[in-house]
């Protein structure tokens, strides 16, 4: 007999000779084993990336996000508030954990009504002032009521799960199927960081409020070393939006503009600025400027790079045009191999998933000197697109600094660029002819201009061949 075996089997005689005499039966070593484990069990930390491409890396961060919700402890809470929720083993992970005693409290946006957050209200209720509830915000939680605004947040807080206490996630996923099947996304774990995970809970308790009139901007960033938060030295820091910009007063491009190309190496040369943009989508007004200061780096001589889902035409044509230096290496994750595949996620007729894989990140890595901070290592991510309405949304804007998880960002953001299964080049290289003149000499050794036919490659921006969805576009 296993070892095993005999241990159940002691298990059971010792239960049964307890409950006989009358005494509170213990629990079976299995359940003892199962206790110490969950007890034991510490939150992830860093980021996690999923890969549309491979089956087996399609729930690689919802996998996290249920591990997490299920080694939550009795009396803690769980606080989530994303844009879009139709996952339902999240639901039921999240309504097991509601019936063990944990608390569970979620914020969506208003566009959709799924199966899974209907088996969640079932449970928890609507009630957004009772510990636990699930509630809709209308037209999003702290911008003004329109039907431009949304919650568009990620965000993820677990009071403690297992040995852990203050876990955060923020990131670009969602918890939906188009974000596990057909999305490059990602998710930043972090925990232990008291009044970090605090001012997130803050902000939650903010935005169950519902507003109708949009409240101001915050910006926290934990126990900051200095007099206030910055984001050139301060582990992280945090924008809420909305936050509504122009050119004058742009996040991203007070980003830029503390970005310094070129750095002198004190021996006669240069240090160049490494730059790499991972943007779902870039359009409108504000993307064509964000497009021209992106541009205008690349000419100053940072090394920069671009990959993105969806762009802009007239965003593209800017972000694509020439520099002295050549143009900007500018990638696109958007394809679709089955154009008319009419995938209706929200059976109404329309094929609203459009592509089959795309990028639905939305960050951006420096190495390099950033507000005077020479050898800077720091990721922004969130859930803020570089587009024209993201500013008046509910929007996380996130950085991070740290070489090893710069690393981390820089390896997935190169496996999207390199391999072209997962990317296309958003340049279009076509072949033209040209007369061009040539001195040649004659039969008695005179010269004579002569023209010949010469055909030369010449790259073009071209507009890309897919429309916006209303489904895609928006989460």
């Amino acid at each position: 007999m296993s070892f095993r075996r005999l241990a159940m089997l002691a298990s059971a005689v010792c239960v049964a000779v307890v409950a006989y005499v009358g005494m509170p039966a213990p629990a079976t070593t299995a359940a003892v084993a199962d206790t110490r484990s969950a007890h034991r069990w510490k939150a992830y930390k860093g980021p996690f990336f999923n890969d549309p491409h491979v089956k087996a890396d399609h729930f690689r961060i919802e996998g996290r996000i249920i591990d997490t919700i299920q080694h939550a402890r009795k009396g803690s809470f769980i606080r989530i508030a994303v844009y879009s929720f139709d996952r339902l083993p999240v639901a039921h992970a999240i309504v097991a954990a509601y019936h063990r005693g944990v608390h569970v409290q979620m914020l969506l946006n208003d566009h959709q009504d799924t199966h899974a957050m209907k088996v969640v209200r079932a449970a928890i209720g609507t009630d957004r002032y009772a510990k636990s509830f699930i509630y809709k915000c209308k037209e999003s939680c702290r911008g003004k009521a329109n039907q431009y605004n949304n919650l568009h947040s990620k965000f993820y807080t677990f009071t403690q799960a297992g040995r852990s206490k203050d876990i955060l996630a923020v990131g670009s996923d969602n918890l939906t199927m188009n974000a596990d099947l057909h999305q490059w996304n990602d998710l930043y774990f972090v925990s232990g960081k008291e009044i970090l995970f605090k001012q997130f809970v803050n902000l939650f308790k903010d935005m169950k409020h519902d507003y109708s009139r949009r409240q101001p901007a915050r910006f926290f960033c934990g126990e900051p070393p200095g007099t206030g938060c910055d984001d050139s030295v301060d582990k992280y820091t945090t924008w809420a939006f909305p936050k509504v910009s122009g050119p004058s007063n742009d996040l991203v491009l007070d980003m830029l503009h503390k970005i310094q190309c070129l750095t002198p190496d004190g021996s006669g040369g240069s240090t160049r600025t490494h730059l790499a943009l991972a943007m779902h989508t870039m359009r409108g007004k504000r993307g064509d400027y964000l497009a021209s200061a992106i541009r205008q780096k690349y000419a100053e001589g940072c090394d920069f790079r671009v990959d993105y889902g969806l762009i802009g035409y007239h965003t593209k044509q800017i972000l694509g045009a020439s520099t002295a230096r050549g143009r900007i290496p500018l990638r696109s994750t958007g394809l679709d191999y089955h154009p008319d595949d009419n995938f209706d996620l929200n059976h109404d007729g329309e094929d609203d998933l459009i592509l089959d894989f795309y990028s639905h990140q939305k960050y951006f890595v420096i190495q390099g000197t950033y507000n005077g901070h020479p050898n800077t290592d720091m990721v922004l991510t969130g859930s803020s697109n570089w587009a024209s309405l993201s500013t008046a949304n509910d929007e996380i804007w996130f950085t991070v600094h740290g070489r090893t998880v710069v690393q981390r960002y820089l390896k997935n953001f190169d496996f999207e660029w390199d391999s072209s299964r997962n990317s296309r080049n958003a340049y279009t290289t076509t072949y033209t002819d040209f007369r061009v003149p040539r001195m040649e000499r004659d039969a008695d050794g005179a010269l004579h201009k002569v023209y010949v036919t010469v055909r030369r490659p010449v790259t073009t921006v071209e507009r890309d061949p897919y429309r916006p969805g209303r489904y895609w576009e928006a989460d």
